[in-house]
This record gives structure tokens, C-alpha cells and sequence, in this order.
């Protein structure tokens, strides 16, 4: 996530960090950045702009944790087991295949179902299909079942079908 947009990045702390280390680091970087303490450095004044907005919006909790929301920190990272899904020697008349995955907890916080919500979504050529999919009690490890309605021509005797599943985990109220 270390980019320049990134708020955490430029202020130089983790996104698990408390207020008050917030604030430290605020001051240390306006300290060393602050043009008129860097008057032969060009770059300085940018960077103190940088700086002043990442703590314009870290700095007050209700500003961060709507940046929190939308930039997906602190949200849950989830793993799909087996990240690719191979349908080998399927009847092309039956216009339906299942299949199951493993999800299961990679790194983060923990995933809670009150605060947060799993989207996947499904690749060539699965998105050519209806997908149906649902996993019994909202925790994790689980076992993903999905569903794929075919359309006609999609599947051919003898064909070999693969695609990629990606997961996304966003806050609850988050669309």
C-alpha cells in the first residue's frame, strides 16, 4: 500500500497506529519538512503540503475512519484455496457446474460478519455465467459452493475450463 496517496505512508506510521503517534509523527516530519527550516530545499514546501493534509485527515477520527473505509484499511485479508478452479470432464449438456473453495483468514484483523462484508468476483470465463454462490455460517476457514449456470456454447465435450476467483473484503456499510 506505500504510495504517495497514501496517507499512513506519509506520515510514516501503520494504519494500527494510536492517535498520539499520529500527532508524533506529525510533528517530527513538520520539523524536518517545514519550508522555512529548509529554505535550500526546493521539495520541502510539497512535502509539508503532503503532510499537513495526511494529518488533516489522521488526525481527526472522524475524517480517518471514513479514509479508513474507502482506502480498505483495516479491513480483513482472505485467501481462496485453490485460487484457480479447473473443471475438468463435465457434461456440456447439463449447463450447471459446482464446485467448492476454501476461504479462509490470510492476514489483517480477523473478519466479523457484523462489520464486514465479502464480495468476489469471478473471471473468464466464469463471468459468462449466472454464479450462485453461499457458504453456510459467515465465519472463517469456510467452504465456498458455488453454482455456474452455462449459457448454450460454453462448454464443449472434452473442454478444459479455468478461471480466477478474487475476494474482496469492505466495511458493511460500504458499497
Amino acid at each position: 500500500m506505500p504510495s504517495e496517496l497514501d496517507l499512513y505512508h506519509v506520515l510514516e506510521v501503520e494504519p494500527s497506529a494510536e492517535p498520539a503517534a499520529v500527532e508524533a509523527a506529525y510533528r517530527r516530519l513538520a520539523r524536518r519538512y517545514h519550508p522555512d527550516l529548509n529554505s535550500d530545499d526546493p521539495a520541502a514546501e510539497s512535502q509539508m503540503k503532503r503532510i499537513n493534509e495526511a494529518y488533516r485527515v489522521l488526525g481527526n477520527s472522524a475524517l480517518r475512519a471514513d479514509y479508513d473505509a474507502r482506502a480498505g484499511v483495516g479491513m480483513p485479508e482472505l485467501a481462496v484455496t485453490p485460487s484457480e478452479v479447473t473443471v475438468r470432464g463435465c457434461d456440456p449438456g447439463a449447463r450447471e457446474i459446482s464446485f467448492s473453495v476454501r476461504l479462509r483468514h490470510a492476514a489483517g484483523p480477523q473478519f466479523d460478519p457484523s462489520k464486514h462484508r465479502i464480495d468476489l468476483a469471478l473471471f473468464a470465463p466464469w463471468h459468462e455465467a449466472d454464479v450462485h454462490w453461499r457458504w453456510s455460517d459467515e465465519r472463517l476457514p469456510a467452504d465456498v459452493e458455488f453454482t455456474l449456470a452455462l449459457g448454450e456454447g460454453l462448454l464443449k465435450a472434452g473442454s478444459k475450463l479455468s478461471g480466477d476467483i478474487e475476494v474482496t473484503v469492505r466495511a458493511r456499510d460500504q458499497q
